[in-house]
């Protein structure tokens, strides 16, 4: 305090003469004479005694986090030892009757169809059809397993080249049909380019299946800012920026009832019959998942008959990709 003039809230305790402590903040300061000899000084102690008990409260309780911390991350380590043990359980032990379910099937049919009623062939179809689509569940359920512990390796992505693969991926779908796509402005954004491959590979083949009925089926890539989604969910427009992406992926397909929109993303869950629509129900629930993996949102808007758009934002953009290019593909 002499050396350099004053002393600002410098932490000490006070010894009191029954031997008790105070802990306080200390300030003080010299005052001088004309002749600029120090002459006094002025000095206060204030009394941080409750302040220290904060703090020590706020350390206990972190101390109790961390150790809830460790605890909770060995849970979820064993946890996911037993999603594995299962994980490879379901992939061989389930995959075996299924096998001979399927097998058996096809060799009664293969040698003995001439001897077999009309309804026993047509139950033995209805046998090896259900036991594909069964081993197909399996596949989709081991994929969402695993895809609940892959690691997320983001990094700039030029979002129009990954919908170029995603169609590409699908050309197979689309050999002999009428689609039409039009692919219009996509800004880059930064993400795991194999899972946003994964999302919209899903959402395309979504699109096809359900406008394969249409007599010209026409799909729509594109982005727009999240200000213009007023058709979003209220508590989806509340964890959106204004100014941030939002793609989409529409279709003129048969749509569905908005009343049964929270359905879309379940596991399992259908809103048309399997006769219809072949599928596992699977693929929705691991666009989702891939979205809220990178922090992101997606919902849908649809009406019976007139189609669905499926909406998604992937995080923060890298590149402002404004331009209006609009590319039309058979």
């Amino acid at each position: 305090m002499f050396r350099e003039g004053l002393v600002q809230n410098y932490e000490l305790e006070v010894r009191h003469r029954d031997g008790s402590t105070t802990p306080v903040l200390y300030n003080a300061s010299v005052y001088r004479d004309e002749g600029d000899e120090v002459v006094g000084v002025f000095a206060a102690a204030r009394d941080i005694t409750t302040r220290k008990r904060a703090e020590e409260e706020v350390r206990r309780l972190n101390e109790e986090l961390e150790q809830r911390v460790r605890l909770r991350t060995a849970q979820l380590e064993a946890s996911n030892k037993e999603l594995e043990s299962f994980s490879y359980s379901v992939s061989h032990d389930l995959r075996a009757p299924l096998r001979a379910m399927d097998g058996f099937s096809r060799i009664l049919l293969e040698e003995y169809r001439p001897q077999l009623p009309s309804n026993a062939q047509r139950y033995l179809d209805f046998v090896r059809d259900g036991a594909s689509h069964m081993g197909n569940l399996i596949d989709g359920l081991l994929a969402l397993s695993r895809l609940g512990r892959q690691e997320l390796k983001r990094r700039p992505v030029e979002v129009a080249e990954i919908v170029e693969q995603s169609m590409d991926d699908l050309q197979a779908d689309v050999e002999g049909s009428t689609a039409e796509f039009v692919v219009g402005c996509l800004p880059s954004c930064d993400a795991d380019p194999l899972l946003l491959r994964q999302v919209f590979v899903n959402l395309l083949s979504n699109a096809l299946k359900f406008s394969r009925k249409q007599q010209k089926v026409r799909i729509e890539i594109g982005a727009l800012r999240a200000y213009e989604a007023a058709q979003a969910p209220a508590h989806v427009l509340r964890l959106l920026d204004r100014d941030s992406w939002v793609y989409y992926v529409r279709d003129n397909g048969v749509g569905f009832d908005m009343r049964y929109a929270e359905k879309l993303f379940g596991v399992f869950q259908r809103l048309h019959r399997q006769e219809e629509f072949k599928g596992t129900g699977i693929g929705l629930a691991t666009v989702q998942q891939i979205i809220h993996k990178h922090g992101g949102q997606v919902w849908a808007e649809a009406e019976v008959g007139k189609g669905a758009t499926f909406y998604f934002t992937i995080g923060p953009s890298v590149g402002d990709t404004t331009d209006s290019h609009v590319e039309i593909r058979k």
